[in-house]
C-alpha cells in the first residue's frame, strides 16, 4: 500500500502549475513524513494517518474540493492530537466514537481519575462550495496566463491569488461574526456534551488577524506599529463576546479611529453554556499549532451526559499544559497578555 506521503504527493503534484487548493497548502510533505515516521510507535497516531491516508487516495481529480477538505479535517485531528501529547497531555479516541451514528468527542484525556474530552473542527472558508472553485479557476487562470507569457523574453509574475477564511473585504465585526456563525454551524450538542469537553477550534482555513494570546482578553494594548491602540480581542469576541457590544480594530495609522463597530452575534460560550473550553488552533508550516484557550470556570455541568470528574484546578492545570496562552470568562487569567506585541 503507498505510504500517506506518496498520497499526498500525488495529489500536490496533481495541482502543480496548474491549480490551488488552500487545504492541500495547508499540509506539508515534511510534516507528513514526520507524523508517518511518528506513527510507527503509537497505535493512536497510527490510525489518525491512516484515515488522512484513505482521504488522500479518494481525491483523484483537481476539481475534489469537498475530498481536499475533508483531508485537512484529517490532517488538522493529527495536529492537535501530536501538539497535546507533546506537551504532556496524551490522548485516545474517545470510545464509540462514530459507531452506531454516536456522536462523541475526538478524544478524551485522564488525569487525576477524571476524564476532559476534546472535540476539534477545522473550519471551512466562507461560502466554501462556491469560493474553493472560483479560487482554482482563478489559478488555473494565471498559471496558463504566465505559461503564455514565458514564451517571451524577461521575467514574468503572475497576477496575485488573494486568498482569505473570510469572505473578501469583511470588516473586522463581519469576521467576527462569520467565524462564530461558521463554528455555531459545526457543533453538534452529542459531541460537546459527553463529558466535559474542550472545542478546538482549527483556524487554519479561516484566520483572522494574528493577536497572538493577547486575542484573548475583551480588550488589550496594541504596542507598535501601525499604531498604538486598545484592541479588542477577536478570540475573546468569538468565545464569549455578546450582541451590541463594541468592537474595537487596529487602526492603519496613529490618529486613526479605531471603532470597528458593533457585534451582532452571541459568543460560543454563551451559547454553549455546558462547555468547558473553547481553544483556537493557529496552524504554523514549520512548527507545531499555537493553541489559544478560553475556559469557563462557571460552566453548566448540568447538561452533561457524564458528570465531570475533575475539579476546578485540574481543569486549569490541563489546559495550561496544552495551551500557548489561557484566560478565562472572569478575564483573570490573561493578565500576562494585557500588552502585544509583548515588551521585552
Amino acid at each position: 500500500m503507498a505510504k500517506t506521503r506518496d498520497e499526498y504527493l500525488r495529489v500536490a503534484q496533481m495541482l502543480s502549475g496548474l491549480t490551488f487548493s488552500i487545504p492541500v497548502s495547508l499540509m506539508t510533505l515534511a510534516k507528513i513524513e514526520e507524523i508517518e515516521a511518528a506513527a510507527v510507535n503509537d497505535p493512536v497516531l497510527a490510525s489518525l494517518v491512516k484515515e488522512l491516508h484513505d482521504k488522500l487516495k479518494a481525491v483523484t481529480r483537481p476539481e475534489d474540493y469537498e475530498r481536499m477538505a475533508q483531508c485537512y479535517e484529517a490532517y488538522s485531528e493529527i495536529a492537535f492530537y501530536r501538539a497535546a501529547t507533546g506537551r504532556g497531555v496524551p490522548l485516545s479516541r474517545t470510545p464509540g466514537t462514530g459507531k452506531q451514528n454516536q456522536k462523541r468527542p475526538d478524544f478524551v484525556h485522564q488525569r487525576h481519575g477524571g476524564d476532559l474530552y476534546f472535540e476539534i473542527k477545522a473550519l471551512e472558508i466562507a461560502d466554501s462550495l462556491f469560493r474553493h472553485k472560483e479560487l482554482a479557476e482563478r489559478a488555473l487562470d494565471n498559471a496558463a496566463d504566465l505559461a503564455e507569457r514565458a514564451k517571451k523574453p524577461g521575467i514574468h509574475f503572475s497576477e496575485p491569488l488573494e486568498i482569505s477564511g473570510a469572505l473578501p473585504a469583511a470588516s473586522t465585526v463581519e469576521r467576527i461574526d462569520q467565524t462564530i456563525a461558521k463554528i455555531m454551524n459545526n457543533v453538534k450538542p452529542g459531541q460537546i456534551y459527553w463529558g466535559p469537553t474542550v472545542l478546538v477550534v482549527d483556524l487554519g482555513r479561516f484566520a483572522g488577524i494574528y493577536q497572538g494570546a493577547s486575542g484573548l482578553l475583551p480588550v488589550f494594548f496594541h504596542d507598535g506599529p501601525p499604531a498604538q491602540s486598545c484592541v479588542s480581542g477577536e478570540l475573546w469576541q468569538i468565545a464569549f463576546g455578546n450582541p451590541g457590544e463594541r468592537v474595537f480594530e487596529l487602526p492603519e495609522f496613529d490618529g486613526k479611529s479605531n471603532l470597528a463597530g458593533h457585534q451582532t452575534r452571541e459568543g460560543i460560550l454563551r451559547a454553549h453554556p455546558g462547555l468547558v473550553a473553547i481553544a483556537f488552533m493557529v496552524p504554523r508550516l514549520s512548527a507545531e499549532p499555537e493553541i489559544f484557550t478560553i475556559w469557563n470556570k462557571r460552566y453548566d455541568q448540568t447538561r452533561l451526559t457524564n458528570a465531570p470528574a475533575l475539579n476546578e484546578h485540574q481543569l486549569y492545570e490541563v489546559l495550561d499544559d496544552v495551551s500557548d496562552g489561557v484566560n478565562d470568562t472572569t478575564n483573570e487569567d490573561g493578565w500576562a497578555h494585557t500588552v502585544h506585541p509583548a515588551r521585552p
